[in-house]
C-alpha cells in the first residue's frame, strides 16, 4: 500500500478506499492509483479484504467470507436443477461453511448480466471466490473477467476456459459397473448416451467402454450407440443387431419402454444399468457419484487457492476426481436368471 501511495502521491488511507472502489475517491483519482498498483504487480488478498470489509461494517455476527455459486438454467429448469445438482450444493455449502465460509448462488441465464456486470455484482458482494456448476452442455459459455476470482469448475462441461475443476471419475465408474456386470455373468454390455452426454465428461464414458470390449471376444462386443436425441428407431435397430444383455447408460427413462414394445422385459430379459444413480431412482443398479463428496472437494481446492491468492487463469489447471461406488438394484439380475441367448 506504501509502495503505490508513494508513486501515486497520496496517502496509504487513499489508495485502501481506491481499491475498494471507494465513491469518496474520484474515478479519475481512482484510475492512477490502479494504474500505479498494476506497475507495481499488486494483488489483494481476497480473504483479508473480505475480513476488512465485515469489520468495517461494525457487524456483530461472526465473519464468514463468502464463495459464488455460478450455475446457468433457465427459470423453469429450477426444479430440475435441484434435483439434479442439489446434493452437490449442499455438499459444498456444508464444507464452506465448516471452514467459515458461506456460499451464494448466482443464477447467470439473464441476457442482461454482461461479463461487467457480473463481476461487479460479485465484487460489490464480496465475492472473491468462485464455484461453477455443470453446464448443460459444453456449447453453454459463461463470459466472466476469470482474472478477478478464483475459480474452480465441477466438471468439464465449461470447456472453453482453463480452470482447475473437480469432477467424479467418470473413467473408473464404468468400469466399475462393467466389472459388476461381468462378475453376473454378463458377456454382451451395450453403452448407450446422447452425445451431448458424452461430450460433456470429456467422453471418458465411452473411452472406458471401448478399452473393455477390445479385450472381449469379437462375437461379444457390443459398440457405444451415441445419439443426438433419444431416438427410439436407431436404438431398435441398433438392438436388433447386437442383442446386448446389459444397457448402460444415463437419464435412462425412456429405454425401459423401448424394450417393452421390441418384445423384452427389464430385468428378465434385460438389465438396465445408470452410470449417474441418483436418490429417486429406487430400483435401479448403478454408480452414486456422490454429488455431496464432489462439492465438498470444490470447496477444498477452491480454499487452497484463495489462501495463495491464485486469482485468474491457471498455466497448469489442476483436476480432482473422486471415485463413486457401486448400488445394487432390481434393474440387474445374474446372468443365470435370463432365458438363453439364441445362437
Amino acid at each position: 500500500m506504501r509502495d503505490i501511495a508513494q508513486r501515486a502521491g497520496v496517502h496509504a488511507s487513499t489508495v485502501s478506499r481506491a481499491l475498494r472502489n471507494d465513491p469518496r475517491i474520484t474515478e479519475t483519482q481512482r484510475a492512477i492509483i490502479r494504474r500505479a498498483a498494476q506497475e507495481l504487480g499488486y494483488r489483494s488478498n481476497p480473504l483479508i479484504a473480505a475480513l476488512m470489509t465485515a469489520r468495517r461494517s461494525r457487524s456483530g455476527h461472526t465473519y464468514k467470507a463468502t464463495i459464488g455459486f455460478l450455475k446457468k438454467h433457465a427459470a423453469d429448469r429450477t426444479a430440475w436443477f435441484g434435483q439434479n445438482y442439489g446434493q452437490l450444493i449442499a455438499g459444498a455449502r456444508t464444507r464452506a461453511l465448516a471452514q467459515g465460509y458461506q456460499l451464494e448462488e448466482f443464477n447467470l441465464e439473464d441476457p442482461e448480466l454482461t461479463p461487467r456486470r457480473i463481476t461487479e455484482i460479485l465484487q460489490h458482494r464480496g465475492v472473491q471466490g468462485l464455484l461453477v456448476a455443470p453446464l448443460h452442455s459444453i456449447h453453454d459459455s459463461i463470459d466472466l473477467d476469470w482474472s478477478q476470482f478464483c475459480t474452480v469448475a465441477v466438471g468439464y462441461s465449461l470447456n472453453q476456459v482453463p480452470l482447475s475443476r473437480v469432477a467424479h471419475n467418470h473413467f473408473s465408474g464404468l468400469i466399475l459397473a462393467v466389472k459388476k456386470c461381468r462378475n453376473l455373468g454378463h458377456r454382451r454390455l451395450g453403452l448407450v448416451l446422447q452425445e451431448r452426454v458424452a461430450e460433456k465428461v470429456g467422453k471418458r464414458w465411452v473411452g472406458a467402454a471401448l478399452l473393455d470390449q477390445s479385450a472381449q471376444p469379437t462375437a461379444d462386443r457390443v459398440p457405444p450407440l451415441l445419439l443426438e436425441h433419444w431416438n427410439e428407431a436407431e436404438f431398435s435397430a441398433w438392438f436388433h443387431t447386437y442383442e446386448p444383455e446389459v444397457i448402460l447408460g444415463v437419464n435412462l427413462a425412456e429405454i425401459p419402454h423401448w424394450l417393452t414394445r421390441l418384445g423384452k422385459r427389464v430385468p428378465q430379459d434385460v438389465g438396465i444399468v445408470s452410470l449417474d444413480r441418483r436418490s429417486g431412482d429406487r430400483g435401479i443398479a448403478g454408480i452414486n457419484q456422490d454429488y455431496a463428496h464432489v462439492g465438498g472437494n470444490a470447496v477444498d481446492l477452491l480454499i487452497g487457492m484463495l489462501h495463495r491468492n491464485e486469482r485468474g487463469l491457471p498455466a497448469k489447471p489442476s483436476v480432482v476426481l473422486s471415485d463413486g461406488a457401486w448400488i445394487n438394484g432390481r434393474s440387474l439380475r445374474p446372468k443365470a436368471k435370463y432365458p438363453t441367448r439364441d445362437p
